[in-house]
Parts: C-alpha cells; structure tokens; sequence
C-alpha cells in the first residue's frame, strides 16, 4: 500500500506525524486530534486511525521514560493507571450495547464546561488527600469512555490539570504514563482483530520517523513556555476535545464512529 501511494500524499503524511510529535512534545497530549484529521484529507479515516498506533505508543514510552523522576510517578499514579485499564476493559468487553452518541453527547458537553471552569478565577483544585480517589474515578471514567469510543484523552487532563502541584513537565511524564495504559490494550485489540494488518503496520512503523522529529522540536520548545502559558495551551486542547466528541455524536448518527 505505502509505494501505491504518490509522493505528496506521503510527504503530507510525514507532516501530520511531524506536528502531531510537535503538539505531543510541547503539551503531551493533542496528537491524534491534530494527525488523524489531516492524515484523512489524503487517506481514508480508518487508514488513519490505524497508522497511529505504532506511533502513539512509541511516544508515550518516550515521554515516561524521559523523566525527571519515572519511579516517583509511577508510585504516585500508579492507582489511577490500575483503574484506567479496569475501565478500559469495561468498556470494551461489557457495556457494548451503550448509546455511544448519548455519552459523546454528555461527555463533551461536561468537559467544556468543566474546562471553562478551570480557565476562571474559581478554579476547582483536587486537594493531596483525595488526589488518589479522584485518579480512580476520573481514570477509571476515561477508560470506560475510551473503551467505548477510543477518546481517552478527556478525563484524564481533567484530572490532572486540577491537580494544583503538577508542573509542565511532571504533567507530560504523568499524562504519558497513563496513556500507556489506554493505547497498549488498544493496539493489541487492533492486532488480534486482524485491523492492524501488515501493510498497515509497516506505514504505522515508519510513521515514527517523522513523530520523533517532531517530538523532540517540541520537548525543545517547552522549556522556553511559561508554566501558566503551558496550561493555557492544555485548556485550549481540551476545549477542541470536547467539541470533538459532541462532532463526533452529532455524525454518529450518519457515519460509523471512526476511533482516534
């Protein structure tokens, strides 16, 4: 499939995965909202999708292991890890027969105006003692939505960015840690479902050359942006999250649900 496409569309391509490295280097989180779109003016949507897989896991591995302090994090997140993947797999193996276009609906909704609350003055904040219960049940919730519809994302930058002791970098190694948790179980499901076929994996292999390019242009870049910059950023990016599950409900209806 890869020497059936022309030149441009493979450069286009290449730059799709050098932004969303970019993006992902920078903030941690917003590459497939930003890759898969652009992948799919050229390729079809499910191609897409598919090709971040090798990809999305190769840079959160990057990011946990790019860490100041990997054990600390581990130790500290390790419950709302564990309750990502129990939610996962609720997701996926029981609560299948779920209206999908109703939680993207709910979902998104809540998360924009969850995040206009935390762009305000009255910011809500997670205090020390319940920062482990709120992973679990924050986590916990983000597994079960993106069991259902790949859209991990959400729930967890909600937890995290009202998490008041988190810095730039500790949220990058964090998000990425408990991104683990989501993409591995979903690129394995990819594979034993025959999805992730060959041609497939070996665009999704060579996809992160140019991932890697952009991923280190934005490690790069995040030293020189402000703490409160930062954040702004990841509002910013949650907004786009949110409007992209109630887009993704509002079609739901006309097209199949395409992951990512």
């Amino acid at each position: 499939m890869l020497f059936e496409l022309s030149p441009w569309v493979i450069a286009w391509c290449a730059l799709a995965m050098a932004c969303g490295g970019l993006i992902k280097g920078l903030l941690g989180i917003g590459t497939p909202l930003l890759t898969v779109p652009m992948m799919a003016l050229v390729l079809p949507a499910h191609h897409a999708v598919v090709i971040m897989a090798f990809p999305v896991v190769v840079a959160n591995l990057w990011q946990v292991y790019d860490a100041d302090q990997p054990v600390a994090t581990i130790k500290r997140f390790w419950p709302a890890f564990a309750a990502l993947l129990i939610g996962t797999w609720i997701g996926v193996k029981v609560l299948t027969g779920i209206d999908e276009k109703t939680l993207l609906y709910v979902v998104g909704f809540l998360v924009i105006c969850f995040t206009l609350v935390q762009a305000s003055p009255r910011k809500i904040t997670i205090p020390s003692a319940m920062e482990k219960p709120a992973g679990a049940a924050f986590c916990g919730t983000a597994g079960v939505i993106g069991g259902l519809s790949s859209m991990f994302g959400p729930m967890l930058i909600l937890y995290l960015v009202s998490l008041p002791t988190l810095g730039k970098n500790r949220f990058v190694n964090t998000i990425s840690f408990l991104y683990i948790g989501a993409v591995v179980p979903w690129v394995i499901i990819m594979i034993l479902v025959g999805v992730l076929d060959g041609r497939l994996a070996i665009m999704s292999a060579l996809a992160v050359i140019p991932l890697a390019i952009g991923l280190a242009a934005g490690r790069a870049l995040r030293k020189r942006v402000e703490d409160t910059i930062f954040y702004r950023l990841v509002l910013g990016v949650l907004i786009v999250s949110g409007i992209s599950m109630m887009w993704r409900a509002w079609q739901f209806g006309a097209t199949a649900a395409v992951t990512g």
